[in-house]
């Protein structure tokens, strides 16, 4: 096995037709003509000793019919946005899922992933994009046999609820706390007869 430490760049390109239709949009013509093009260089989530980007092509067109100006904006990379949404994305999912801090997340992107996010920002986006993100993994779970539970588990220690309890003429009473992906806990009391 060859473990190279040289840190190499992968690109994807976006063309302009992935995200424009062609037309004006003012008068919808066809009859356009490019006045400039530039590519703009967005960080992805690499690998490691591979560093990724997105290369967005930007055109600036002219309508030859109606004469208006503009450059078509691609809806998921908006001209402000500074590192590719997978990166934020990312964030938010080990800061909320796995409860690990915006300096923690942004050492990890930077080592594992070959993308350096300062701290700062990685806690603005955790700070702008929470509420948005919690409500996209918000669902509200049930389970819908509580009674077939046989293992509950509290930090890490495993507590049988089968028939194989010491005590089995008494009834088996287990509380258990549990981080859901939102960030809420769930307690939860059951109490079985074995």
């Amino acid at each position: 096995m060859n473990f190279k430490m040289v840190v190499k760049a992968s690109y994807h390109d976006i063309p302009v037709e992935e995200y424009f239709d062609g037309a004006c949009p003012e008068c919808r013509s066809l009859v356009l003509k490019i006045r400039s093009s530039y590519k703009r260089l967005l960080p992805d989530l690499g690998a490691p000793r591979e560093k990724r980007f997105l290369r967005i092509k930007i055109n600036y067109f002219e309508c030859e019919t109606c004469g208006h100006s503009f450059s078509p904006k691609h809806l998921d990379y908006p001209s402000k946005l500074e590192y590719a949404p997978s990166i934020i994305h990312y964030a938010l999912e080990r800061y909320f899922r796995d409860n690990i801090s915006g300096k923690k997340i942004a050492h990890v992107l930077k080592n594992s992933h070959e993308v350096e996010v300062p701290v700062d920002t990685v806690n603005s986006w955790i700070k702008r994009h929470s509420t948005d993100y919690l409500k996209s993994v918000n669902r509200e779970k049930t389970l819908e046999h509580p009674e077939s539970i046989k293992t509950v588990t509290i930090d890490g220690t495993y507590t049988s609820t089968g028939r194989d309890v010491i005590g089995k003429k008494k009834p088996v009473v287990s509380l258990s706390l549990t981080k859901q992906k939102n960030g809420t806990y769930l307690l939860t009391l059951s109490e079985m007869r074995s």
